[in-house]
């Protein structure tokens, strides 16, 4: 993982990556499942807890334990510089924002609004 970050300026592996023979990616999210059995009961547990020294070294390579949470994050943020600028948050749906596809997104999140069986007025 250190070999992978110092490579790639991250710690974000994708779940199927290989490296140096080792499944990396699967290794990653065995931890990231680990990380959150520490919130768990010892019944609720189906895998050992990580320790707190696990945590803290794999913290302090960059590791992002939701990273969903994270991404929605940075595109949250994109998504205010976008509005600051342009006085507004109506993206184009073919919008691009710092490499990321704002537009797609805002869309996705308006689906995922309206998915839930509310209204934009509600």
């Amino acid at each position: 993982l250190q070999a992978f970050q110092e490579r790639e300026g991250h710690a974000n592996v994708p779940s199927a990556h290989v490296e140096d023979g080792e499944k990396l990616g699967s290794w990653l999210q065995k931890q990231r499942t680990r990380y959150k059995a520490r919130g768990l009961s010892e019944a609720e547990r189906k895998v050992s807890a990580l320790s707190d020294e696990d945590v803290e070294r794999l913290e302090a390579l960059g590791v992002m334990w939701d990273v969903l949470a994270e991404q929605w994050e940075r595109m949250f943020g994109l998504l205010q510089a976008f509005q600051e600028r342009a006085g507004h948050a109506n993206v184009p749906s073919g919008h691009v924002e710092d490499g990321e596809k704002l537009g797609v997104w805002l869309s996705d999140q308006r689906t995922r609004y309206q998915l839930r069986g509310l209204s934009e007025a509600e």
